[in-house]
């Protein structure tokens, strides 16, 4: 367990959240299983792996946060499987060191994620989304609708929209380069797209001139007016990862293949994860293509 830890923390293509997801990963294995770190990993059968896996996956680790209206029975099927990859990650390593011959939890079995049907508001309500932020009368409240649609409009996470500056915009080459948070190579550079365009237009406009190296939004966040917003308008609140869904979305429904946002959306996996949680639009949306076709 030491060596595994000793490893994220100087593993410098590792970003800063993944290190702090894998401790959290770690402190919930020693929580459902104590005794881990002291067992002899060549002692260590599958059966034993399964056991704890079944009792972690059942049990959990008791904690209880703040304030919780619910208590939840058991781990969540995402915190479970972080935990199974942490208990394989460290038995490699015995592995790789000559300590055992094969890993005693690789055959444990993950717990299925569902997936999380996404309700994302429609055009008309976005704009009144858009509306009811801008009107709201607060000090920050336009510049809280630049960030909303600009997440909307780019498809960028909230840490790459408030880490660019003027100077990422090409208007020559009609393009953006979004700065990478995960590593420093993971920048990536996207179409000025019309709207986007339209919208960094705007902002300039309603400035005074600005350095290269000014930042593009002014505010580090627009969660709460985003949620009173839609309170506002009759819909489920949505927070700022909704908002790259909703980039996603309507992507594929105006015909871009799934691959293709992927890239834009900054995905290294191929767009593996697009379409586990996109291809049901893209069937949609070709079914009701399909409906328009006359012979």
């Amino acid at each position: 367990m030491d060596v595994y830890r000793q490893r994220t923390e100087h593993n410098a293509s590792l970003s800063a959240g993944t290190k702090l997801r894998r401790e959290i990963a770690i402190k919930a294995v020693l929580k459902t299983w104590p005794d881990l770190a002291e067992r002899d990993a060549r002692r260590l059968t599958p059966t034993d792996c399964q056991a704890w896996a079944a009792k972690a996956l059942r049990e959990g680790t008791g904690f209880i946060a703040p304030n919780a209206k619910t208590v939840r029975k058991g781990m969540s099927p995402s915190a479970f499987n972080k935990c199974v990859d942490t208990v394989r990650a460290v038995l490699e390593i015995a592995r790789e060191l000559g300590v055992i011959s094969k890993n005693p939890a690789a055959e444990i079995a993950k717990a299925r994620i569902k997936q999380k049907r996404l309700e994302l508001p429609s055009a008309k309500q976005f704009e009144d989304i858009i509306k009811q932020i801008r009107t709201a009368g607060a000090r920050w409240s336009p510049d809280c609708a630049d960030m909303v649609r600009f997440l909307t409009y780019s498809g960028a996470r909230l840490r790459e929209a408030t880490a660019l500056r003027w100077s990422h915009v090409n208007p020559a080459k009609n393009e953006i380069t979004i700065p990478g948070t995960k590593s420093g190579s993971s920048y990536r550079i996207v179409p000025l797209f019309s709207a986007l365009a339209a919208l960094l237009a705007e902002i300039k406009s309603r400035r005074e001139a600005e350095t290269e190296d000014a930042p593009i939004l002014r505010v580090g966040g627009s969660l709460g007016a985003l949620e009173s917003a839609c309170k506002a308008v009759g819909l489920k609140p949505i927070n700022h990862h909704d908002l790259r869904h909703l980039f996603a979305t309507r992507c594929i429904e105006s015909g871009v293949d799934i691959p293709t946002v992927s890239r834009w959306l900054g995905h290294s996996d191929g767009g593996a994860l697009a379409m586990k949680t996109y291809g049901h639009l893209r069937q949609e949306h070709s079914a009701a293509q399909a409906a328009k076709v006359i012979f």
